[in-house]
């Protein structure tokens, strides 16, 4: 195995101590998937992980690779999307010397370099036609010849590769190689969104607050009831990315001990925006206040002196909106 420069030692250490034990959830269906990963991890079958951005496509990869026979082996990744066929050529399988214009040295490819470990192919669905053929031979029979080399080079590394993309369709719509795609699909594991486990909302904010407590020299010890309530209600179409992503800039802009609804840098949409196109909603700030306003009284079981914390407003304030809404009646 080549052992890592200075620069990117810590980064290798890092991944290298990622294990199914960091994969938070209490998702039956995450729970389910982690399982089925877990067994496949002592074998060397090829792992087919499908899910939106941002699900953990990698963490898993990473999970398995760690739990293998491999596991002291290079974990090598690529993304296939957005690079020219030439570069991306070079990149898989590498290039000789003098192969083309820029090239000055022998690179070894990704394949080379997973040697003994795993090459996990990261949108695999945009491997052009010419990509899919020579990735197919590589796979199947672990040789493969460097760009402008004639020398056919074995590589024993095991394949793990992802895709946001249903794979499916992009077969049948002539993108996609149907033999590489039984190649790659000995075992499917599919990432649900965050929106459809939001029973994870909750412990992955914990997670995320311990991380960059660590990383910002922090004490934050959490959100607030109305914020995690606000979180919830979101959809989080960037998945778990966008959670941390959200995490880690409000911690690094505020000072005190709780995260409140007002120190997020963006505000979450919560509007359903079917019912912004019902003549009959109204959609008045006064209206938004009063439904807030009640939420949070039934949410302390109408403790107003702890709700008007909440709230972060008077006490005889709060009573005058109470008073205004006719909230008591």
């Amino acid at each position: 195995m080549k052992k890592p420069t200075k620069k990117n030692s810590h980064k290798f250490q890092e991944e290298s101590k990622v294990t199914f034990d960091n994969i938070v959830t209490r998702s039956e269906e995450m729970r389910s998937v982690i399982k089925t990963a877990k067994k496949v991890s002592s074998s060397d079958v090829t792992v087919l992980i499908t899910g939106e951005s941002g699900t953990g496509k990698e963490l898993v990869a990473r999970a398995i690779h760690n739990n293998s026979p491999r596991k002291d082996g290079p974990f090598v990744t690529v993304n296939c999307a957005g690079m020219p066929d030439t570069l991306l050529e070079s990149e898989l399988f590498g290039h000789e010397k003098g192969a083309y214009t820029d090239a000055t040295s022998t690179k070894k490819g990704r394949f080379e370099l997973a040697n003994e470990g795993t090459l996990f192919l990261d949108e695999v669905a945009d491997l052009s036609p010419a990509a899919q053929a020579k990735t197919l031979r590589a796979v199947e029979e672990k040789e493969f010849e460097r760009v402008g080399g004639e020398e056919s080079i074995y590589t024993n590394c095991r394949i793990i590769a992802a895709t946001n993309k249903d794979l499916l369709t992009e077969l049948r719509e002539g993108r996609f190689r149907e033999d590489l795609y039984y190649r790659l699909h000995e075992v499917p594991l599919y990432l649900p969104p965050l929106r459809e486990r939001k029973e994870d909302i909750s412990p992955l904010i914990e997670l995320f607050i311990k991380e960059f407590n660590t990383k910002f020299a922090k004490k934050i010890e959490g959100v607030s009831n109305v914020t995690l309530a606000y979180l919830m209600r979101h959809d989080w179409p960037g998945n778990v990315r966008e959670l941390k992503s959200l995490i880690r800039s409000t911690m690094a802009l505020i000072g005190r001990d709780v995260i409140w609804l007002e120190d997020l840098p963006f505000k979450i949409e919560l509007i359903d925006e079917k019912a912004i196109h019902r003549l009959d909603q109204d959609l008045s700030l006064k209206i938004m206040e009063q439904e807030h306003i009640l939420k949070v009284l039934n949410f302390t079981d109408w403790n107003k002196s702890k709700a008007a914390n909440l709230l972060k407003i008077s006490r005889p304030t709060l009573d005058k909106k109470i008073k205004e809404y006719r909230l008591e009646t």
